[in-house]
């Protein structure tokens, strides 16, 4: 796969996991966060397995084993990421969650400097700053004073972080991506489980579609396929270079809200979209690579 390719994919899964805020909006009507998320990471694991099966690759026992193992990591800190996040929902705006989650983007080339000795361009923290801008105009440019939810979305974007930083470490050893990535799932559930657990009752609304439309889109369009592009995707690009991209889910969220929740975008908002696809553009072309796009 070409660098190219790489970026094209990563808009794709950009989307998927734009469409994913509105998912989640359905979902929540009938269950709650725990449900979901375990139904989610569930389903992900099971069809693709079962995807797996129809599919066959040579891929021995041996390797097998090893991306099972590489996974654990992975979706314990994929389940983390999605407890954090979940959380601090409860407490906080989403005007401050959205940014405070994008803080991940920031923490991408700190975190490879300071624990990994990676080298990382001026222009990449400049690029950060400026996608980080466009996120604040678009929430809205306001915040309230900082509370337990906001210092939870920081855990968040931490965790954030750590997980494109272990999948960009990991992916040349891996045999199969697609393997891999059903394994993450099966992991991201094991953490998951005990907050599942923790609850007095359960909830199994089958007669709600729209809540179960928004399930199956998480399970299979945000976990299972947008994640296994990601994988794929960072064996080529950098782990800045793809966190920048990830970005762009927030103007996929905007549109996907406008024509399937009725959200309104301002001028001021607008620009700030625009804001985070130019920065997003200008780290795609970085790659030297790249001619165009």
């Amino acid at each position: 796969m070409t660098k190219k390719q790489a970026v094209l994919e990563l808009i794709f899964a950009g989307a998927l996991w734009g469409f994913g805020f509105v998912a989640t909006v359905w979902a929540l009507e009938a269950f709650t966060a725990p449900e979901l998320l375990a139904y989610r990471y569930f389903l992900a694991a099971l069809a693709g397995e079962i995807l797996a099966l129809f599919f066959r690759s040579e891929i021995s026992k041996v390797e097998l084993k090893k991306d099972f193992l590489l996974a654990i990591p992975a979706g314990l800190i994929l389940a983390g990421l999605m407890i954090f996040q979940t959380w601090g929902l409860k407490f906080t705006t989403a005007t401050n969650a959205g940014f405070l989650t994008c803080l991940y983007v920031i923490l991408v080339p700190f975190i490879n400097s300071w624990f990994f000795r990676k080298t990382s361009s001026i222009g990449n923290y400049i690029r950060a700053f400026f996608a980080l801008l466009g996120t604040l105009i678009l929430m809205g440019g306001t915040f309230s004073e900082v509370n337990l939810g906001d210092t939870l979305m920081i855990v968040c974007a931490i965790f954030a972080a750590f997980h494109i930083i272990y999948i960009g470490t990991i992916t040349h050893r891996l045999s199969s991506a697609f393997r891999f990535n059903n394994f993450q799932s099966f992991w991201c559930l094991i953490g998951l489980l005990p907050f599942l657990l923790w609850q007095q009752s359960f909830h199994f609304e089958y007669q709600n579609f729209k809540a179960w439309a928004g399930i199956l889109s998480l399970a299979l369009g945000s976990s299972l396929i947008a994640f296994y592009i990601q994988v794929r995707a960072q064996k080529i690009l950098s782990d800045s270079t793809a966190s920048m991209i990830f970005l762009l889910e927030s103007p996929f969220a905007a549109i996907f809200g406008f024509f399937l929740l009725g959200e309104r975008l301002s001028i001021f908002q607008t620009f700030g979209a625009l804001i985070i696809m130019l920065a997003s553009l200008l780290q795609i072309l970085s790659e030297h690579d790249i001619k165009t796009i």
